[in-house]
């Protein structure tokens, strides 16, 4: 029941954030409603019981490629407009957002660290890739992660480099 509730609730989510997302005029909005279906999606996956898709769907869509479709929109001409400060019921809502997120987060954490396999599961599939990727090539995910910061940093520095007076 609570499964069926999480499931829903996640694709109605993604749903919405989709169709938000294609009527969007603003990219960098249009960006961040993507990266929440995405997220989402993630959300349905874990409510399926499959946990490694999830973990594969934030690490793969929602970081790589969300970090480069916003380091692109960053650079782009429309990005450096002005744009007004967010008032103190903005910033306090997103402080209250975040503080819920925080929350919700240690819950799932205490309950996670709790549950135990059934006695006849077996991760022979699951954990044989999850210690490939993250075993043998943990230094080049580490360097990979360097490599695209490095980018970010140069993209930001050239495009302020021609935007400056």
């Amino acid at each position: 029941m609570i499964l069926d509730a999480a499931v829903y609730l996640s694709a109605g989510v993604a749903a919405l954030a989709t169709l938000l997302m294609i009527f969007q005029k603003n990219p960098v909005k249009a960006a961040m409603l993507m990266l929440t279906a995405l997220l989402a999606t993630a959300g349905m996956y874990l409510a399926f019981s499959a946990q490694l898709l999830a973990v594969l769907q934030v690490i793969i869509y929602g970081g790589a490629i969300m970090t480069l479709f916003i380091v692109a929109l960053s650079v782009t001409p429309q990005a450096w407009k002005d744009k007004p400060v967010p008032g103190r019921a903005v910033r306090v809502l997103g402080l209250a957002a975040a503080a819920v997120l925080l929350t919700e987060l240690l819950q799932v954490s205490t309950v996670l660290r709790a549950a135990s396999a059934a006695p006849g599961f077996s991760e022979t599939g699951t954990l044989a890739i999850a210690m490939n990727l993250f075993g043998r090539f943990a230094f080049q995910f580490e360097l990979l992660s360097l490599v695209i910061l490095a980018s970010i940093v140069g993209a930001v520095a050239l495009a302020s480099r021609r935007t400056a007076p």
